[in-house]
């Protein structure tokens, strides 16, 4: 859907419905009381579950003028996104997808938060302020209500609201245990400060096999070079896992994930299988029948995009009712203790327009100055977990 200011012109003369809300006053967020902040919160979930064919806008700095045009009034305080979704979906049972962004609008910046048609319902996991645990607040006409049980039971059995189209989600998972992660995932970036390349001295294996057949094993004289590049990269990044849940009646064909991913100042570190280096060996056996196969082939891609990362996989079809799960790690990793959002769109053959939605994953980092004995250790304890 393309928001341009001919489009915010035209909600300007809509009157306020399940699909329009207009508010003079900038809701209260930053530094505000739980209270206070459950007014956003309860606002979002009413529109994300209310009965519509589609997209719900609220529209921040504009006065209501009934049965005339609005006027816009503009906002003096300005909200983060990232800092809306991680607000909002740390504390619903799934994500629910909006963005948020400031618009320049006749000459003053209002505030507009976009709510596409998606799967329902939502609700709350613990109380909040004002709003309970698991009820179901709802969007009628003008007002907020709670949906009774039987509306409930409809909204879980209601394939997508907009007939004739793939509705789909994108979220983090295990796809070997094919579980979903209800929260925000936290992976952890081990910082290395490791020796001069230089500095580190050439491999000595540490004497011959019991057959004495060294003049059979080749030695990797750069081994304690290349396990010290290999321990930098592998304990910086961590693997994530995405999967694509089709809720529809309808299959979804040919479809093309696309992830952004910020890497300004490069604080954020992204990579593919491709990317992620291998084990080094010491030494190899010149006896042993080593066949080596072709390359293995990933289903994500990653590159450097000017100052993002973008990463890229292709799906060819997901049934209805079904998850393709992406068995492909996109590895994920960071210098400093940030909160990274990764802004996702799929586009498809069948799809009217592409899916879009914002993941985040907060990543703790820690700093850690080794030399090469340290190094071997953290090698020795990698192999014993993996045994």
């Amino acid at each position: 859907m393309q928001i341009d200011e001919q489009f915010l012109q035209s909600l300007l003369y809509e009157e306020e419905s399940v699909e329009l809300d207009v508010k003079r006053d900038q809701y209260r967020f930053v530094s505000a009381t739980d209270e206070e902040k459950s007014e956003l919160l309860k606002d979002i979930l009413s529109f994300a579950n209310a009965w519509r064919r589609s997209d719900a806008f609220i529209m921040i700095g504009v006065e209501d003028i009934k049965g005339g045009k609005d006027i816009v009034v503009g906002i003096s305080e300005n909200l983060d996104d990232a800092a809306l979704q991680q607000f909002i979906n740390s504390k619903t049972q799934r994500p629910i997808t909006f963005s948020y962004r400031n618009i320049s609008l006749e000459g003053k910046t209002i505030g507009l938060i976009h709510i596409p048609v998606q799967r329902r319902p939502f609700f709350l996991i613990k109380n909040y302020g004002k709003i309970e645990k698991q009820i179901v607040y709802i969007r009628r006409g003008t007002s907020t209500a709670k949906a009774d049980p039987e509306e409930i039971a409809r909204m879980g059995s209601s394939s997508s609201q907009v007939a004739g189209f793939p509705e789909l989600e994108v979220f983090f998972g295990d796809p070997h245990n094919r579980t979903r992660l209800s929260e925000i995932p936290v992976i952890h970036s081990l910082v290395l400060i490791i020796p001069d390349k230089k500095s580190i001295l050439d491999y000595v294996p540490p004497g011959k096999d019991r057959l004495g057949l060294q003049i059979f094993v080749n030695i990797n004289q750069d081994y304690y070079r290349e396990l010290a590049s290999y321990a930098q990269i592998s304990r910086m990044v961590s693997p994530l896992f995405l999967a694509i849940n089709n809720l529809s009646e309808i299959t979804a064909h040919d479809l093309r994930l696309e992830i952004k991913i910020p890497g300004e100042s490069e604080s954020v570190v992204a990579m593919d299988g491709y990317g992620f280096p291998d084990v080094p060996k010491g030494q190899t056996n010149l006896l042993v029948n080593r066949f080596v196969g072709p390359p293995p082939q990933y289903e994500i891609t990653v590159r450097k995009m000017g100052s993002k990362w973008l990463a890229q996989a292709r799906i060819n079809k997901v049934q209805p009712k079904s998850t393709f799960w992406i068995e492909a790690p996109l590895y994920l990793g960071a210098l400093v203790s940030r909160d990274v959002e990764l802004d996702i769109a799929v586009f498809g053959d069948n799809l009217p327009e592409p899916h879009h939605e914002k993941l985040i994953v907060r990543i703790e980092a820690e700093k850690r100055q080794v030399d090469l004995k340290g190094i071997v250790s953290l090698e020795r304890e990698r192999t014993l977990a993996n045994i």
